[in-house]
């Protein structure tokens, strides 16, 4: 049965493979892509063995509703990926935005690192006041002391 089914397969692929990457290119625009998609098409039907229609016309109708539905699948998955990277807006980064990046992250680590030295009172009022931007009134408010 298997040996049948291989037969089958190459038969139809030697057959309808050409034409069916000109009519996957229609729909995906690239050669590369459209010779994949058929590949992959005729490659799943081998690996898991899905019944090919045996009459002609079916197996044809079959081969080009399989190619034409993965040639869709690939433009939606390709227009989902330029809608989230247009979203996003990707910039490319400069030198010195990398650079600046470097130094502020030195900074803070350096900061985080005199502020663990400190009595943990001190170190609590220099979190708050210059880790997450607390004016000097909100921290005596929130210690319940005054801001002298």
């Amino acid at each position: 049965m298997r040996a049948n089914l291989e037969v089958h397969i190459k038969e139809l692929f030697d057959q309808y493979f050409l034409s069916l990457v000109e009519f996957s290119w229609h729909f995906v625009k690239c050669r590369d892509t459209a010779l994949d998609i058929v590949q992959d098409i005729f490659a799943k039907i081998l690996d898991k063995r899905l019944e090919v229609p045996q009459n002609g016309t079916s197996a044809k109708s079959y081969l080009y509703r399989s190619v034409k539905n993965a040639s869709l699948n690939y433009v939606r998955h390709i227009k989902i990926i330029e809608n989230y990277n247009r979203a996003t807006s990707f910039n490319e980064v400069s030198d010195e935005d990398v650079v600046d990046a470097m130094i502020n992250a030195e900074i803070l680590s350096q900061l985080y690192f005199a502020i663990q030295s400190l009595p943990k009172g001190c170190q609590e009022v220099c979190r708050l006041t210059y880790l997450e931007g607390k004016s000097n009134s909100e921290v005596a408010e929130l210690f319940g002391v005054s801001i002298n």
